[in-house]
């Protein structure tokens, strides 16, 4: 400290606020120091105060004029009166730099009468985050120093992470930025649910947009409905028992036992188009879902040996409306006398599931994503070996090359994503808990847009609020995975998926719900750097939580290429022809 000279002194520590006064020579806006110069009186910016063997770092929160008052460190020898008001400065403070290193602490306070000085550019960096290891990554630039903003790959991605702002303000700018970095890493593991099919570009070289920033055999895209070379149509018996189930929103007492049943045994019936039901193998057609009078004895029969176990394979897979039949006739056959038919009341409480399910068959935007055919299946394949197949075609297994993964979902219509996409991640859970701990690579799963489906979904019971993604939230770190939430609209996402996130990576935000969203859900969001979001420039934005010591405002980093997310060339309308 004996190389600054002291800008100002603690006159006051009330409840955690400090006040102090500034010298009358440092009563402009910058102090000079023989390492530069340093902001005074700017919101925002950082002091040090003399501790003993600390330094106290001294965050300022507010300025104000104070009346003239005799109030000085005697160590000052400044006695003397003037008629000028004193200027104070008032803040917190938020940690302490010693030996080289800074620790957050918000519950130390300065003696009275204890020195405030500049910060160096050195110590700016350590409370800032300004060294760079081999395995940090770059989240930006300090917006008063310049000085860059770093964190490491546990602090960052070891909980989840959760990117907010309005539309425009460089929230998918700021993704690719820092995902093209961890492309680079040699065990990286990425999947992008890239909603609107804008990431692809961000992975292209700008020399030539054939060749990766990459190398091609890492990276990896994959386009849910297209019909290209990267298309791909998700099967519907992939989706398994939890995924279907999230798929048809079956309540919980009446309609999910007989769902359940219709999934158990799709692999043992076979599907007639032309009569429109289901049969068991080399059986004839008598299972329907429309509750006709015809064939309940027969169905009976062939609902109690699916029961019993005793039917047979049919090699194949049969067509998604299969599942109708199995659900309907499993529920509703009842005895009569001494047969059975199909009881209209029974019937009426599986009769919404029904519907829901011919709703989707029956949506040609549902088909184009969701293949509803069968396929031949001689090796006999459980559900659980094809659902295995799908997550790993999604997710990657041990062998995966790939180091990116890019999901295109734009063929994915906005109104089924919740379902779709809730049925993938409920299969994906499943999956990944089954395996165990320290059985999956450590995976960041990249969920664009995220109000489109990390959105609250009615059940069939109460219509109560339920979601597929919350379990991932809670637990899903435990299993290495780590969840990067994307969205415009955080008051439209599930506040239990928001509150387990633990670094927040704020733009601007409009929205006064989207600001009691945020407020509410994130623990180092208090009411003065939630105030300050509204006036966040275009790329902008403040972080605070686990990947930085204290709350930094910073521009973003610029990817390259970008992804291709670019606003409307509007100012084209006055080119001349």
């Amino acid at each position: 400290m004996r190389t600054r000279t002291p800008i100002g002194y603690v006159v006051e520590v009330n409840h955690g606020i400090i006040s102090l006064n500034l010298l009358a020579e440092q009563q402009g806006q910058v102090a000079s120091h023989f390492q530069g110069i340093t902001s005074v009186g700017d919101v925002g910016s950082l002091l040090a105060v003399e501790g003993g063997e600390r330094l106290y770092v001294f965050k300022v929160t507010g300025l104000k004029f104070s009346e003239p008052r005799e109030v000085h460190n005697p160590s000052l020898n400044s006695r003397k009166t003037n008629n000028e008001p004193l200027r104070q400065i008032h803040g917190s403070i938020i940690g302490w730099l010693s030996k080289s290193e800074f620790n957050p602490d918000s519950m130390s306070s300065p003696t009275l009468g204890a020195q405030a000085f500049p910060l160096s550019k050195e110590e700016s960096a350590l409370v800032i985050g300004g060294s760079m290891p081999s395995n940090e990554l770059t989240l930006g630039k300090e917006l008063r120093t310049g000085v860059d903003v770093t964190s490491t790959l546990n602090n960052l991605l070891a909980q989840h992470v959760a990117v907010l702002g309005s539309s425009g303000q460089g929230k998918t700018g700021f993704t690719a930025a820092i995902l093209q970095q961890l492309a680079t890493k040699p065990h990286s593991r990425i999947v992008v649910f890239d909603i609107n099919g804008e990431y692809d570009q961000a992975f292209r070289s700008v020399d030539n947009p054939e060749e990766y920033l990459i190398e091609n055999a890492r990276y990896e895209q994959t386009v849910i409905g297209g019909t290209d070379e990267n298309g791909f149509k998700i099967p519907y018996y992939a989706l398994g028992r939890e995924g279907l189930a999230r798929l048809l929103l079956p309540s919980e007492k009446t309609q999910r036992p007989a769902l359940s049943f219709a999934i158990k045994n799709l692999p043992y019936v076979e599907w007639d188009e032309r009569h429109g039901g289901a049969k068991l193998h080399g059986g004839e057609v008598c299972l329907f879902d429309d509750c006709r009078s015809e064939r309940a004895q027969e169905a009976s029969a062939a609902i109690a040996l699916l029961r019993a176990g005793g039917s047979h394979h049919t090699q194949s897979w049969p067509h998604m409306s299969a599942l109708g039949p199995l659900i309907a006739d499993s529920y509703c056959l009842a005895r009569r006398g001494q047969g059975f038919e199909r009881a209209s009341f029974q019937y009426s409480n599986i009769s919404p599931l029904i519907t829901r399910l011919h709703r989707l068959i029956e949506d040609p935007q549902f088909n184009a994503v969701v293949n509803l055919e069968g396929k031949p299946n001689p090796e006999e394949r459980s559900l659980a070996d094809e659902s295995k197949d799908f997550v790993g075609t999604i997710f990657g297994t041990s062998d995966s090359r790939w180091n990116v993964h890019v999901v295109n979902l734009k063929m994915v219509p906005q109104d089924l994503m919740p379902l779709i996409l809730g049925s993938v991640l409920e299969l994906y859970a499943q999956t990944l808990f089954q395996r165990g701990q320290g059985a999956s690579s450590p995976t960041l799963l990249v969920l664009e847009e995220a109000h489109h489906y990390l959105r609250p979904m009615p059940d069939g019971d109460s219509m109560e609020s339920s979601l597929a993604y919350e379990r991932l939230a809670k637990e899903g770190r435990k299993f290495g995975l780590s969840l990067w939430l994307s969205t415009q609209r955080p008051s439209e996402v599930s506040p239990t998926v928001l509150s387990q996130c633990n670094t927040w990576v704020t733009f601007k935000l409009n929205s006064e719900k989207d600001l009691n969203a945020v407020s509410n859900a994130c623990e180092w969001a208090d009411r003065k750097e939630v105030s300050r979001i509204t006036g966040l420039a275009r790329q902008h934005a403040i972080i605070f939580g686990g990947a930085t010591k204290v709350p930094i405002c910073i521009k973003s980093p610029t990817a390259n290429p970008t992804p291709d997310s670019s606003d409307g060339d509007f100012d084209s309308w006055s080119a001349l022809e």
